[in-house]
Parts: C-alpha cells; sequence; structure tokens
C-alpha cells in the first residue's frame, strides 16, 4: 500500500482536494474489482494542515486534518492549491503553507514522489526543491513563476511535467492528469489506462498551450517590460524585430533580452509569436476566414511557417483549433 500525504491550507480549492481523495477511491476500488481475490489496498490518503486545524476550503465547505508532525513516511506529498487569481492570493497562500517547505524538502531528498499543480507548484519552488529541474505551473502565474524562480526551467507546452520524482502540474484540470500519472508511476501504465477509461479522462490531453490567453497572465515587476509587452500587443501585426524594440525603447540587446526573459521566462521574439498566435485563434474561433488571410492579419507572410508556429504552441493545427474551438458552429 502507498501512503498519500495531502498538504492543505485554508482557501485550499475544494473540488482539488476532495478529487484527489476521490480519484485514489475510485483506484482503489477499481483494482478490487479487477483482483477480486486480492485484499490489498493500493493507496491509503490522508490530509495534513500545518498545525492539524480543520481546513475551510475555498468553497466554505470545512474539512478535518491531521497536523504535518504525524506523516511517519509518505510515498507521496501531494501539495492541494489555493485558490488564487492574484499575487495577494498567491502571498497568502505561500504564507500559510512555509511550515510545510521544509517537510517537501526532506520528501526530495529521500526520493519520495512529490506533485503538486496550479498555484501548488509555487510551494515546491520554495522549498527550493525545483531548482535546476523542469517543472509547470497554471498559465496565468506563469511570469509571476519565471521571475519568482529563475533556476527553474518553466514547460508551459506539457499539462504535466515529470523531473525524476518531482511531478507538477499545470491549471485546474491538469488534477487528474497529475494523478493519473503518479498512478502509472507507482502501478504501471496499464492500471492508469483502466481507470482513465472508466473515469472518461483523456490520456492524450497533454498540453495547456491552447488554453493560454496573454490577457489574463498576471504581471512581472519590470516596468520597462511592460511597457514593451502593451507596445507589442499594439503593434503585432507590424514587421517587428530586436533592433525594431531597441530603437523604440532606447535600450541594447543584451539588456532586452535579459530583463524580458527574467520577467517573462522568454525571448522578446517568443513572446510575440505568442501575441500573434493568440489574435489567430480568436480569429479562429469568431470568423470563417482564410487560414491565410488570419496568418497575413497577424503580421506573418509565411503561411507555412506560421501553420508549424501555431502547431507548436498549441499541439493542434489551425484547422483542428477551429473545429475544436468556434462559436459559429451550428448543429
Amino acid at each position: 500500500m502507498k501512503n498519500i500525504a495531502v498538504l492543505v491550507t485554508d482557501n485550499a480549492v475544494g473540488s482539488h482536494l476532495m478529487g484527489v481523495r476521490d480519484f485514489f477511491d475510485y483506484a482503489n476500488t477499481l483494482w478490487r474489482y479487477l483482483h477480486p481475490n486480492d485484499d490489498n489496498v493500493l493507496f491509503d490518503t490522508r490530509i495534513y494542515s500545518a498545525d492539524g486545524s480543520q481546513i475551510q476550503c475555498s468553497n466554505g465547505f470545512l474539512l478535518p486534518a491531521r497536523p504535518i508532525q504525524e506523516i511517519d513516511k509518505a510515498d507521496v506529498l501531494l501539495a492541494v492549491p489555493a485558490f488564487t487569481y492574484d499575487k495577494t492570493g498567491l502571498t497568502d497562500y505561500l504564507y500559510q503553507a512555509q511550515p510545510m517547505f521544509e517537510l517537501l524538502a526532506q520528501a526530495s531528498a529521500e526520493g519520495a514522489l512529490v506533485a503538486s499543480h496550479c498555484s501548488g507548484t509555487f510551494a515546491m519552488a520554495e522549498a527550493g526543491i525545483l531548482n535546476g529541474r523542469q517543472a509547470t505551473t497554471c498559465w496565468w502565474l506563469k511570469e509571476v513563476f519565471a521571475s519568482r524562480y529563475p533556476q527553474v526551467e518553466l514547460r508551459m507546452d506539457e499539462l504535466v511535467v515529470s523531473d525524476e520524482h518531482l511531478l507538477t502540474g499545470g491549471a485546474t484540470t491538469s488534477l487528474t492528469s497529475l494523478c493519473l500519472a503518479i498512478l502509472e508511476r507507482l502501478y504501471g501504465y496499464q492500471l492508469a489506462t483502466n481507470l482513465s477509461k472508466v473515469l472518461l479522462l483523456d490520456r492524450h490531453r497533454l498540453s495547456q498551450q491552447a488554453f493560454i490567453d496573454p490577457h489574463f497572465v498576471i504581471g512581472h515587476r519590470d516596468s520597462l517590460i511592460e511597457k514593451i509587452q502593451h507596445w507589442m500587443q499594439q503593434n503585432y501585426a507590424q514587421t517587428i524585430g530586436l533592433d525594431d524594440i531597441c530603437d523604440q525603447f532606447a535600450v541594447t540587446k543584451r539588456t532586452l533580452i535579459r530583463r524580458f526573459k527574467a520577467a517573462c521566462g522568454e525571448t522578446p521574439l517568443v513572446y510575440l509569436q505568442q501575441i500573434r498566435v493568440e489574435k489567430a485563434k480568436q480569429l479562429l474561433e469568431g470568423t470563417d476566414m482564410p487560414v491565410e488571410r488570419i496568418v497575413e492579419m497577424v503580421g506573418y507572410g509565411d503561411p507555412a511557417s506560421f501553420r508549424k508556429l501555431f502547431s507548436t504552441l498549441t499541439q493542434l493545427t489551425p484547422k483542428a483549433y477551429r473545429q475544436r474551438f468556434s462559436y459559429r458552429q451550428t448543429a
């Protein structure tokens, strides 16, 4: 039996907390169904808070918890995120989660699986266990994450990132994919696949890129880079190179790239590509305009290269994206 210690704070997302419990209870039930003569239980899932006080979830529900001091040996430490959509909420979450950082660091040092998703990945980063490793987080906090933890290689092209014994997931509903990854790591691919079929979970949902909207990404603290981002959002359809940006804002290329990467976790031209792809997504969703015309409107001259870029950033072709997200489709 594997012991899962679920670490929570007040304002934890209620559906995430209960979703973890439900997922691994479903895994136990499926195991018993497949092995009726086996009395083993796959998972024992317990909830822990810093001092053992009951948790008030973001939806108002009160749930009992054990103190983290009672954790003896856990095979998995899973930090449940708080309901966080701005910097203030993130600060409150990390303050409450602070007593858990040492526990996360110790578990990581001992080789236990440590996992979280959404804003919970910030707790893992604060514990220092993601330094020099790959990770992901919720997309609207990606710039905050990149600026705060420059030693972490942020991967926004994957829904779940696995780096040895550390697992991180993207926004909100990536929880189920994260739990599937934990199940597969501990009990194999076949059982994880069987459970995904029972729960109607798409194992091919591998990226959150298609859902990212730059307008909702919470900013950083570099006022110069904010001005450059705003200018790029207004002029994305024009031909823009690094020299154009440097001339417009009287900054050297070296300084521009360094500060932009520190603030956003990516280069200026990659950010410009993301803006153009986002504009193309909006046009694919809301019009029946040919792709070639859309490519022209967002500032690209080569439809083939843009299709390749679009597919790289969204994991979908423009045609597949329109079929999936267009709100002009009729029954």
